[in-house]
């Protein structure tokens, strides 16, 4: 079985980021994670299909940029809901907590 807390593999994740109100959506960006790193981003849809899609309210996207909410927490709340690839998920959001992300969630949001 995989360590779940191992480094994404070098192959590049595509991580999109969906912040709707209702079915409103409001914001969206993407970031390319490779070597446990964000190495590329932008805001709109990805430019390559996106292995793990995040969507949360607003309120949470605020939230989790200002650190108040831990993105694997809001996941298992329900705050933030995921679609893609869950072996993806499992291997990223390892990444994103702790007291030194190798991944900030700010760094995942629409800018």
């Amino acid at each position: 079985m995989p360590d779940p807390g191992a480094p994404v593999p070098n192959a590049p994740v595509v991580v999109e980021f969906v912040v709707a109100a209702g079915k409103k959506e409001q914001a969206r960006g993407w970031a390319r994670v490779a070597d446990s790193a964000v190495v590329d981003r932008g805001n709109g849809a990805a430019p390559d299909p996106a292995d793990v899609t995040f969507t949360a309210t607003p309120a949470d996207a605020a939230a989790l940029h200002d650190g108040s909410l831990d993105l694997t927490v809001g996941f298992m709340r329900g705050q933030v809901k995921m679609s893609g690839d869950f072996g993806t998920l499992l291997r990223l959001l390892p990444l994103t907590g702790g007291v030194a992300p190798r991944v900030r969630v700010a760094d995942l949001l629409p800018a």
